[in-house]
């Protein structure tokens, strides 16, 4: 009787063993909804301006002085002619809703021809103050708008 005893203390100590690793090794929260959602990167459309295809590939926002941001657009362009284009970061300008605002002298620009079928990205820079919310990037080489894009400006 006494090896049929030592056999089921045994088992009744296995088994509460095992219950406990098991119960400590549970997760008792349910983080699968705290799975965090990445913001969908923001596309803008790709617009012609005389052959040149030309869209914003994205934009950043950078803290500066006191109360001024520098929006850094980071445009992709593509000549689409038979013949090289001429095409710089001046003839770009950011609109807002009171004020039209060129670009950074003191920051990296381009300015360069692109051959026939070439391509090319470059950084168009603006220096805002930081109550500005919302622009429009305008492709403006002469008087007049040849492509626009509306875009947020987020700290």
């Amino acid at each position: 009787m006494n090896k049929v005893l030592k056999k089921v203390a045994t088992g009744c100590i296995i088994g509460a063993s095992a219950l406990t690793l098991l119960v400590g090794c549970s997760n008792t929260s349910d983080d699968s909804s705290k799975v965090a959602k990445a913001d969908a990167p923001i596309t803008y459309e790709k617009q012609d301006a005389n052959n040149l295809i030309m869209n914003v590939k994205k934009v950043e926002t950078v803290k500066t002085q006191k109360t001024k941001d520098k929006v850094i657009v980071t445009m992709t362009i593509k000549n689409n002619s038979p013949m090289t284009q001429d095409i710089g970061s001046i003839d770009f300008v950011l609109k807002t809703a009171d004020k039209t605002y060129t670009v950074d002298p003191d920051s990296i620009a381009f300015g360069q021809p692109i051959k026939a079928g070439a391509s090319l990205d470059g950084d168009v820079t603006f220096v805002v103050p930081d109550s500005v919310e919302k622009g429009t990037v305008q492709y403006k080489p002469a008087k007049e708008s040849l492509a626009e894009w509306k875009i947020d400006i987020e700290e």
